[in-house]
């Protein structure tokens, strides 16, 4: 049977949990089970949400994810333009109407990401001048509920 739930267990609980530990270190450090622990802390109106590590961690994958849709948007664009300079050098009108096509499917790829990321607040509000030439060649971005 497992060891009664002490006052130092609790104190220790509380002690360590107020400077940042985390449950199963918690656990280690007095000799319990991760269980007991979470027993202790519940009784004492203790969480292990993660809080600000979480948030921090959240935050680097928000921007992680801003720096792959730029990049997305950059390659999908430079790509699209190497496709429109192929169009002038095919060897037959259905290799040139192909160029086309891919360079069309890559700008719309780059329209999208760019509204995206202006859509969430995390891109140019005013547009760059390559998003400007993604909107002449398309038009500008539409969403799906609108025909796109």
């Amino acid at each position: 049977m497992a060891e009664p739930i002490t006052d130092r267990d609790r104190e220790a609980v509380r002690r360590l949990h107020a400077e940042g530990k985390s449950r199963n270190q918690i656990a280690r450090t007095i000799g319990r089970s991760a269980a007991t622990v979470s027993k202790i802390a519940r009784a004492e109106g203790l969480t292990f949400s993660g809080g600000a590590r979480v948030a921090a961690a959240t935050e680097a994958r928000r921007a992680d994810a801003v720096a792959r849709r730029e990049l997305l948007a950059d390659e999908a664009l430079d790509g699209a333009l190497g496709q429109v300079a192929r169009t002038t050098g095919a060897e037959s009108a259905r290799d040139a109407r192909d160029h086309a096509t891919a360079a069309r499917a890559l700008t719309e790829v780059h329209a999208r990401v760019a509204e995206l990321a202006r859509a969430t607040g995390t891109g140019s509000s005013g547009g760059s001048m390559l998003d400007r030439l993604a909107d002449t060649l398309l038009g500008p971005a539409r969403s799906d509920s609108e025909g796109g």
